[in-house]
C-alpha cells in the first residue's frame, strides 16, 4: 500500500509540470488567435482577405523560443518574428510591439504594387 502511495505522489508531481507547460502553451495560443483576430480585422478595413499562419520558433533545449507571424494577401506576403514574451502580453488586447509589427505588415501588404514602368532606369548593358 505504501508503495502505491508513492506511485500516485510521483505521478502527481510530475503531472504538475505538464499542467503549469499546458498552461503556458495555452495562454500563447490565446495570445497568437487574439494577434490573427486583429490582423483579419485589419486587412478587412483595406478591403483584403487573407491567410494569417504561424511558426513557432524554438530555442534551446526545446523550450518555445517565439513565433514566426506571416500574412499572405494576393501573392503577396509579409512576415515577422516576435519573441514569447511580446506574444503573451498580447493575450488580453495587442499592443506593443506585436501592434507595430502587425499594422506595418498590413501597411506593407495595402500599399499598391511598385510599377517597373516608374523609378530609375538602369544603364543599358554593354
Amino acid at each position: 500500500m505504501f508503495a502505491q502511495a508513492r506511485k500516485i505522489c510521483l505521478w502527481s508531481s510530475n503531472a504538475g509540470g505538464r499542467v503549469r507547460d499546458n498552461q503556458s502553451r495555452e495562454e500563447f495560443d490565446t495570445a497568437l488567435a487574439r494577434i490573427r483576430h486583429d490582423i483579419k480585422g485589419r486587412l478587412v478595413i483595406h478591403g483584403f482577405f487573407g491567410n494569417v499562419t504561424y511558426r513557432d520558433v524554438e530555442a534551446a533545449d526545446q523550450v518555445l523560443g517565439g513565433s514566426t507571424i506571416e500574412i499572405a494577401v494576393k501573392g503577396r506576403t509579409a512576415h515577422r518574428s516576435f519573441n514569447r514574451q511580446e506574444i503573451e502580453e498580447c493575450r488580453l488586447r495587442v499592443r506593443g510591439a506585436v501592434l507595430q509589427g502587425v499594422i506595418a505588415m498590413v501597411d506593407e501588404l495595402s500599399a499598391p504594387e511598385s510599377d517597373p514602368s516608374y523609378g530609375p532606369k538602369s544603364a543599358p548593358v554593354k
